[in-house]
């Protein structure tokens, strides 16, 4: 009953989101999930329906993630006389990799002063917020993100032992996960090594999904690459991989590289501080810079080239994977944070 979150005897959890959601983005039961559309920009009407869902819910705690929900959120649960608020920091969207406007900043950092605790995904964010904010070190608290360690286990597939190199992402395909570069940097892997047995396999969805299709039939590699869509299991995928791959122009703590950690898998990863604040070089993960296409393809030839150090790499992230990252501690985390807070407004 505690594998997949906080106790529900203690805890009667609730989802609102303020955008439509399709696919395998949210798995909630109905009575508990409220969809509160809201259009982008400040709209006082739907913050004020918004603070009166949340005090008719007689709420405890809210807790908003980034942008996208820390505008009403937070603004909607003072308004209702929230006991305990919390937003939640996880790092820069597509959105935001153009520019954050002066406007916006000064309101966030209003907002962020306005939370009883910003909690963010690592310690990289954690001094982001800081800085950004002008809040106090002790309003910031970092709690990593959890990976469900029975869910997401090396599990290779026998029959998959055929010599065939896997190399696989699992991401939204917009434009801060750059997945044109890990198809770039596969297609010249392929091109330096035309003996080697090795096929891409993408998979998810997004609004690129059409342009990198157009993209990838310009290739010869195109054969080799697979966009297996969206997914509800991911699991099934990361027993296919013998590397993971992400590519993103930015992050906070990377969910889909916990999860192929947990499975036991090698890393390569962009080199970017929210990826380079938790994975250590060599150990966890191979970085290479990122949007350098070239980089990518040295790194996929060193493990591709040394089957030793791939499972070296695999079996240490599962191991690191169980020590710091178990699901349950991350639960036990935010259990911890929450009751302290409650206790402190009683």
């Amino acid at each position: 009953r505690h594998r997949n979150g906080l106790d529900p005897d203690r805890y009667d959890i609730h989802a609102v989101t303020l955008r439509p959601t399709s696919g395998a983005s949210i798995d909630w039961p109905s009575e508990r999930h409220h969809y509160f559309p809201i259009e982008p920009g400040l709209h006082f009407d739907k913050l004020l329906g918004l603070s009166k869902l949340m005090r008719h819910g007689d709420f405890d705690i809210v807790h908003s993630h980034n942008w996208a929900t820390m505008l009403y959120g937070v603004l909607a649960a003072r308004l209702a006389r929230i006991p305990v608020v919390l937003h939640g920091e996880h790092g820069l969207n597509a959105d935001d990799q153009r520019g954050i406007s002066p406007k916006r900043e000064m309101i966030a950092t209003v907002i962020a002063h306005l939370t009883t605790r910003i909690v963010a995904v690592n310690d990289f964010i954690k001094t982001q917020s800081i800085d950004r904010w002008k809040i106090k070190p002790e309003h910031v608290v970092s709690i990593p993100n959890g990976v469900d360690l029975t869910r997401f286990f090396p599990n290779r597939p026998k029959e998959a032992a055929d010599n065939e190199l896997i190399i696989g992402t699992v991401a939204r395909f917009d434009p801060i996960k750059n997945i044109r570069c890990i198809i770039s940097g596969f297609d010249l892997f392929k091109q330096a090594n035309p003996l080697h047995k090795s096929r891409l396999v993408l998979v998810g969805n997004g609004p690129l999904m059409a342009e990198l299709q157009a993209f990838v039939a310009t290739l010869k590699c195109a054969p080799d690459i697979e966009f297996s869509g969206e997914t509800n299991q991911p699991e099934k995928s990361y027993s296919r991989f013998d590397i993971y791959v992400n590519g993103s122009f930015s992050e906070g703590m990377s969910n889909t590289i916990l999860e192929g950690m947990a499975c036991g898998i090698p890393i390569i990863a962009s080199d970017v501080p929210g990826n380079r604040s938790w994975l250590e070089q060599d150990v966890s993960a191979l970085f290479f810079e990122s949007d350098n296409a070239q980089q990518l393809a040295d790194c996929i030839s060193v493990l591709a080239n040394s089957p030793s150090k791939m499972q070296q790499m695999g079996n240490d992230n599962r191991r690191l994977a169980e020590r710091n990252y178990d699901n349950r501690k991350f639960i036990q985390r935010y259990d911890d944070l929450y009751q302290q807070l409650l206790k402190k407004r009683q």
